[in-house]
């Protein structure tokens, strides 16, 4: 190598920088009509130090001689040594310039003038950002080796990941990109917002369905890729299983970050060692640890992009309210220019979300947007789609076919949809249909019924396709085509994942030529693969909506009935589990074996994907449908039948937690009064999984054995299912008859736990202790949620808003903390207790917080802006207990001088004292 090497130029970079740096600061105070160009380079080659010296460490560490073997990283430091070099020699030479120097002198350098114009800085700060970029870049790749080698390799196999989800996997990859001539200027200002270092965090595109958001996401994401921006993508679609779960969000974005930028390889190995089970953990915990915290350990200058798609298709309303409060702390990590770029429809939630992070995003409605511009937009698309279509058909349609005048009407036709114009092209275009010309005049024909509403907009998107298969037929093969098509299509837009045209037909019960007979016909609407085994999927939502449309029930002649829809495969469900479900479905023949020695290829061998869409999803078509659960109906059958087969099929497809959930999401659908039997089954069920949930999620065929055999004697699981024993268990002496009042043990705390409160909805459970935490329950499957941590001592009392929106707690370090309950963000501390803070109470109305102390005082306080309003005093000893009648307008307070006083919670004027007890009035 020519010149000096890399750890002798990052030296001389670090001490040229420091030179630069004390330079301009005389010149700072010299030269006050320069001060703002000064205050720039100064401020860049600060940062340029900042990062040099980073540099420095580890070059000179134990692995820096592997990090020299980058050219880029040499090349790129020599050019800024170079680069501050000349800088240097310039400001010095004018500084002490010959006869001006004496001269200045005698000024005290108040004649001393800054050698650069406002545009020569900007090339020098230019210039050195690109060589800075340049070697931080060289810098990463030579992390990778040092990552690898040093024992840092993750294993990205214990973080899940939601299959498709990527902007670029192989379920996205034939969708659509923006045409380089349309959206510029959107996709300008997009760009600029990424690079812009000022800029808000987060960037948020709105638009109405069809409007082509998911397009422009593809873009974004495949533009920042090609630039070296993006670090991760999410694209969410409802109706693709693990594409529609919060849960599986920072999972996913956690392992592409990690191959994007290895240096993130260590911190989230940390995080998975400290917990196996971190992915599983509340959406605050995940964000946290796999995303900020991470982050937060590496230093990058360029913009990292995260691209999130259709938000809206997220289910859980109350978790899209969450991930947006998490991603808006985005701007908090420093050390990483941090952008996440959202698409979604403006639904109430997503608003009511963005809401309450105001001033923290920037946001852009597509109907924003001028009409005109929009217009132009789908006219240049149709233009170029339909001229690729007349090349394609090579003469068979006129020469001047198919003319600006029809192009206009459609994009007329179109406008807002994008969608309109991605599917009237994709119809024009099917090659087993008539020829173009009569296909795009069959369009033509709804131009009317695009004048009214964005309903009719998608009538006139979808009717075209879809009248064609009934066109010229009698009524009754009419009829017989339309219960056709709701008995497949009806499935194949209501299905919680996408089946393969094979899966479809063995869980419908419907011959393969006749599923492949009807779809033949709707390539427009349907990505219909060519291979049987892959699945089937809607091009766009809207054509679901289209479909189930209450409002279209008379009006749409291929409308489906949603909830009967539903039942239909609810049932096709339940009928293919009992019919295929059996005990050791996989033949493992070890009852010792670990889930995890058994491997994927197995399982989809003797579980098939119909086999395990019907194990996980046929309780939500139950829910979704108008079905009733009744006592020896269909439900209860299979429950007493099969229930530890269908545990065991959860417990290989690694979803037995969803047990728990799915079963007590039976209960509350089966009423007493037609289903008390089966009611009583699934709460002894219930039990089951939670009292034998550890062993039989790691070791299946356990089912059969420990967790059965040490149920109690009178468990209706036990007695329906003893004939399911493992062969060799005969009986068990010393088995209890009743499960016990117990029901779970929560654990997680590292002290004594001090006090418990429920959220108002029942949902969430929050515990304090003297281990100076909160933890947040799953009241249902008591799931650990998120720890709260920021007191210093002991924490000993915690109570909820009415609302559930906050949490506050109290603690010996005589504080008062109230806390986000959605996100765990802690929001303020209020204090002025001299002494440990006991107790905390919301008012009815939750506009008044009221805490109790060991001070001897109450105190009362604004819960929204955390002001003190008043003090109440009388108690002679500490105030342990304080809460508010149901009316709000008295306040009661227990004490240790073995008292309870009465209070007016308006004025905080004593009303009376409860006597009586002869020992402290304690909690």
């Amino acid at each position: 190598m020519e010149g000096l090497g890399a750890a002798a130029s990052v030296i001389a970079v670090v001490e040229l920088a420091a030179k630069v740096g004390k330079i301009c600061l005389d010149y700072w105070s010299a030269v006050k009509s320069a001060r703002s160009d000064i205050e720039r380079l100064q401020k860049h080659i600060e940062n340029l130090k900042t990062i040099a010296h980073d540099v420095q460490k580890l070059l000179q560490g134990p692995h820096g001689a592997r990090l020299e073997t980058s050219q880029k990283l040499l090349e790129a430091l020599n050019n800024t040594r170079s680069q501050l070099g000349n800088v240097a020699t310039k400001l010095e030479a004018t500084l002490h310039m010959g006869r001006r120097a004496k001269a200045m002198r005698r000024l005290g350098l108040r004649a001393l003038e800054w050698p650069f114009k406002s545009e020569d800085v900007d090339k020098i700060i230019a210039n050195l950002q690109r060589d800075q970029d340049s070697f931080t870049n060289a810098l990463q790749i030579d992390q990778t080796t040092e990552i690898l080698e040093i024992h840092s390799k993750i294993d990205l196999a214990t973080l899940p990941a939601a299959s498709g989800a990527a902007f670029d996997s192989h379920a996205e990859e034939h969708n659509a990109l923006c045409h380089p001539d349309t959206r510029t200027k959107l996709l300008r200002q997009i760009q600029d917002w990424a690079n812009d270092p000022q800029a808000e965090s987060m960037f948020w595109l709105n638009g109405m369905a069809g409007t082509g958001k998911s397009t422009i996401s593809r873009t974004v994401a495949t533009s920042f890729a090609r630039d070296g921006l993006l670090g991760a993508s999410f694209f969410f679609k409802r109706g693709e299983g693990d594409r529609g779960k919060a849960g599986l969000v920072f999972p996913t974005i956690t392992r592409q970050l990690v191959l994007k930028i290895p240096a993130l390889a260590p911190s989230v190995r940390e995080a998975i060692d400290a917990d196996l089970d971190v992915h599983k953990k509340a959406l605050r915990d995940q964000f946290e640890k796999l995303i900020l915290q991470p982050l937060g350990s590496i230093r990058r200058t360029t913009a990292i992009v995260i691209v999130i798609d259709a938000l809206d298709e997220c289910d859980g309303d109350e978790d899209v309210k969450t991930i947006i409060a998490l991603l808006a702390q985005a701007k908090v990590v420093r050390s990483v220019h941090l952008r996440i770029f959202i698409t979604s429809r403006p639904e109430l939630p997503i608003r009511l979300g963005f809401k309450d992070v105001q001033g923290k995003y920037q946001g852009l409605a597509l109907h924003q947007i001028p009409e005109q511009v929009v217009e132009q937009d789908i006219s240049t698309f149709l233009g170029y789609e339909l001229a690729r279509i007349k090349k394609a058909y090579n003469g068979q349609v006129p020469l001047g076919w198919p003319g600006e005048d029809d192009i206009r009407t459609l994009a007329q036709m179109a406008l807002p949809l994008f969608i309109f114009a991605a599917t009237v092209c994709r119809f024009v275009d099917d090659k087993g249909r008539s020829n173009p010309v009569k296909r795009l005049k069959k369009v033509l024909e709804y131009r009317t019924a695009t004048r009214n509403s964005t309903l009719d907009k998608l009538d006139a998107t979808y009717l075209p396709v879809l009248d064609q298969l009934t066109s010229g037929r009698t009524d009754q093969d009419k009829a017989e085509v339309l219960a056709e098509f709701r008995s497949v299509v009806g499935p194949i837009v209501l299905l919680a994942q996408p089946l393969s045209v094979r899966s479809l037909a063995q869980l419908l019960d419907v011959e393969l030529e006749e599923i492949h007979a009807l779809l033949n016909s709707l390539h427009s609407v349907l990505d219909i693969p060519s291979e049987e085994n892959a699945p089937v999927r809607l091009f766009h939502l809207s054509f679901r909506d289209f479909l189930v449309d209450p409002a279209k029930r008379t009006t749409n002649e291929f409308w489906i009935d949603e909830p009967k829809c539903h039942k239909t495969l609810a049932e096709r469900c339940i009928q293919l589990m009992g019919q295929l479900l059996k005990r050791d479905i996989c033949g493992l023949n070890m009852p010792g074996k670990l889930r995890s020695e058994v491997d994927q290829e197995t399982i989809n061998t003797h579980l098939p994907s119909e086999v395990q869409y019907a194990c996980q999803y046929w309780v939500h078509h139950l829910n979704e449908s108008e079905y009733n659960i009744e006592d020896d109906g269909p439900v209860h059958t299979f429950l007493t039948g099969h229930f530890l087969h269908w545990i065991e099929a959860l417990s290989l497809l690694g979803r037995l937690s969803d047990g728990v959930l799915l079963t007590r999401t039976l209960l509350h659908a089966a009423q007493p009064d037609t289903a008390s039997h089966c009611i009583k089954f699934l709460e002894d069920a219930e039990r089951f999984i939670c009292s034998h949930g550890s062993i039989m999620e790691r070791v299946p065929l356990q089912i059969y054995g420990s967790a059965l055999v040490f149920s109690p004697t009178l468990s209706k699981v036990r007695k329906q299912q003893w004939k399911e024993r493992l062969s060799f268990i005969k009986s068990a002496a010393g088995i209890k008859d009743h499960w016990g009042i117990h029901q779970q043990t929560l654990e997680g705390h590292g002290n004594s736990v001090s006090a418990v409160a429920f959220s108002p909805d029942g949902k969430t459970l929050a515990s304090s202790s003297a281990d100076k935490t909160i933890r947040l329950w799953d009241a249902a499957t008591g799931t650990h949620q998120r720890t709260l941590e920021g007191h210093s001592d002991s924490v000993s009392a915690v109570a909820f808003s009415p609302d559930g929106k906050t949490l506050a707690s109290s603690s010996d370090d005589k504080t008062i903390r109230l806390w986000d309950t959605a996100t765990g963000t802690y929001q303020r501390t209020l204090e002025g207790h001299s002494d440990s803070v006991s107790a905390v109470a919301f008012s009815p109305d939750g506009k008044t917080l009221t805490s109790g102390s060991a001070d001897k005082t109450i105190r009362l306080w604004d819960t929204a802006t955390g002001t003190h309003q008043r003090t109440l005093e009388g108690h002679s000893d500490s105030v342990w207990a304080v809460a508010f009648s149901p009316d709000g307008k008295t306040l009661a307070s227990s004490s240790d001088d073995k008292t309870i006083r009465l209070w007016d919670a308006v004025t905080g004027t004593y009303q009376r004292t409860l006597e009586g007890h002869t020992i402290s009035s304690g909690p």
